[in-house]
């Protein structure tokens, strides 16, 4: 893939800006502090890394960020990722969008995507090395990654990798088991149970342990009271029946009306009333003998109550159901357990079969890709320089199989290999470019962020000669204050920033022949000096005619 083209619009400092980029080498030049780390950040945010809001401008409440990508022949895994999202490029065309500020989003082909998916799909295609990123170099991940791009090994890998999560799973999974089976728990829990299951305690008992505990309690009043009532109806009975008889005789002499019916009626109600009462109050008669017993078993659930934070027999009932569920999936944890240590040994042996695959691979691999390494650190001015990849074997699987790769060197002319955290930053720098360009891998962007700024001089001709090399299978764009790197550019790039009423606003343009020239002059001393626009235009000249 190649990126053919990029726009910004209310980036930063830049209000809008659109940039065609061609293949080979592209560099990209200006003062400091003219805006070129915008670069950086846009190429990083096409590649799905986080785009800080401090980024958006003044020009409006959203920034954009475009980039329009071409695809090649050999781009199949990106069509494959993008089939699986109902993606389909336009002429082998894909367009990269991210709106950034009061409104965030990611686009591919006007296709929402989260950033997360383009990170999967231009994460690798896309890569950026610097002598600020230098520190890729001591993450043992990136070190591994090196070595694994030369031993070719990426399906095995995937597989390794595809057991190797299954393993973690399942040991997460064993751990947690291990940490639910508490012998102590268990027995506390079966405790419960038994201490519950002991009251055989119902539905509603509490109300029915209360009332008798209350009946015991008033029994004497409620003797004295029942007794009084039920005299006082049967004395009252007894004066309605004479009324009822006075009520007929007088109603046989004159009218008077409904008043004999009414009084009879109120004998009939008045005797049911007695009758209902004398066997209700009957159970007054006998005293409660056990009321010693039903206060006990009254104190025991109240106590079970407040243990378990429920309020009746019901509840308690419930919370007996949930407890026993709970003790018999606590009883099950060992076998479970048991099952889960058969499968991670089963696991086990497979990633270690194929982690011992990945070693041999791997051990092939080393001492080419050293060569290899070591070829451009000469190059690079590193003389008498060794350097040496050791592939650590691990006692654990890890992420990576057994293996952990440490990078050694020397460059003081001893047989003892030191750590890389020995060099200095211009060694680190030319380290990590040696790295980047040995990727056998085509058809990627990669941005060098003023990687050469740490080298200088003839030595930083011959990374920019090899930049430019790498630049036939790769799409190479380079930032840099170097003219002997930005004269073997195919593509020159100026970044200019300018001040207009107080108002800073950043402009990106291609340089035509006349431009370079001038731009390659302000970088060798001073643009107006006659001199260094001749020494421009030499170089310009003879990399024009260059065959590289």
């Amino acid at each position: 893939m190649k990126i053919t083209n990029i726009f910004l619009k209310n980036f930063l400092i830049i209000k809008k800006s659109n940039i065609e980029l061609s293949s080979g080498l592209t560099t990209v030049t200006g003062e400091t502090g003219s805006g070129k780390s915008l670069f950086v950040s846009a190429m990083k945010a096409l590649r799905g890394e986080r785009l800080a809001k401090t980024l958006l401008g003044k020009w409006g409440k959203c920034g954009e960020i475009c980039a329009e990508i071409a695809l090649e022949s050999g781009d199949d895994e990106l069509r494959k990722l993008l089939a699986g999202n109902d993606i389909e490029p336009e002429n082998d065309s894909l367009l990269v969008r991210r709106v950034f500020g009061d409104k965030n989003g990611v686009y591919l082909n006007d296709t929402p995507v989260s950033t997360a998916f383009l990170s999967s799909l231009l994460g690798d295609a896309v890569e950026i090395g610097s002598q600020f990123e230098n520190r890729e170099l001591f993450k043992k991940e990136y070190r591994m990654k090196i070595v694994d791009l030369k031993a070719e090994d990426g399906a095995l890998l995937a597989e390794y990798k595809e057991i190797f999560n299954r393993i973690q799973a399942i040991r997460k999974t064993i751990e947690e088991l291990e940490a639910k089976d508490d012998i102590s728990k268990r027995d506390y829990l079966e405790y419960q149970i038994h201490e519950i299951e002991k009251t055989e305690t119902y539905e509603n008992e509490e109300a029915e342990l209360l009332s008798k505990i209350k009946f015991a309690e008033n029994r004497v009043k409620i003797v004295k009271y029942s007794t009084e009532f039920i005299n006082s109806l049967s004395s009252s009975l007894d004066f309605l029946n004479s009324a009822d008889s006075s009520a007929s005789d007088l109603a046989g002499l004159d009218d008077i009306g409904d008043i004999p019916a009414r009084i009879s009626a109120a004998v009939i109600e008045l005797d049911d009333i007695s009758k209902t009462s004398a066997a209700l109050f009957s159970k007054y008669d006998e005293p409660v003998d056990n009321i010693e017993e039903i206060q006990t078993k009254f104190d025991r659930l109240s106590s079970l109550f407040m243990k378990h934070g429920v309020s009746t027999s019901a509840d308690l009932l419930k919370k007996l159901d949930s407890l026993n569920e709970e003790l018999f999936e606590m009883n099950k944890i060992p076998r479970k357990t048991e099952e889960a240590e058969k499968e991670l040994a089963v696991l086990l042996r497979k990633g270690e079969k194929l982690a011992e695959e990945l070693r041999k691979k791997r051990l092939k691999a080393v001492k080419p890709l050293e060569e290899n390494i070591l070829k451009y650190l000469l190059k690079f001015g590193m003389k008498g320089v060794k350097f040496s990849i050791l592939l650590n074997k691990l006692d654990d699987l890890n992420e990576n199989g057994f293996d952990e790769a440490v990078f050694e060197i020397n460059t003081i002319g001893t047989e003892k290999m030191f750590d890389i955290s020995s060099l200095s930053g211009g060694e680190l720098s030319r380290l990590l470019l040696a790295v980047k360009l040995i990727d056998d891998e085509d058809g990627k962007v990669i941005l060098f962020d003023e990687i050469d700024s740490s080298i200088g001089g003839e030595t930083a001709r011959e990374a920019a000669l090899e930049m430019k090399k790498n630049s036939q299978k790769n799409q190479i764009i380079v930032i840099t204050h170097f003219p002997q790197t930005a004269s073997l550019a195919n593509t020159h790039i100026v970044v200019r920033k300018s001040i207009d009423d107080g108002e800073v606003e950043t402009e990106i343009s291609i340089l035509d022949k006349a431009g370079r020239i001038k731009e390659l002059a302000r970088m060798m001393g001073r643009s107006d000096s006659a001199d260094f626009l001749a020494a421009a235009e030499r170089m310009v000249e003879a990399n024009t005619d260059s065959s590289i």
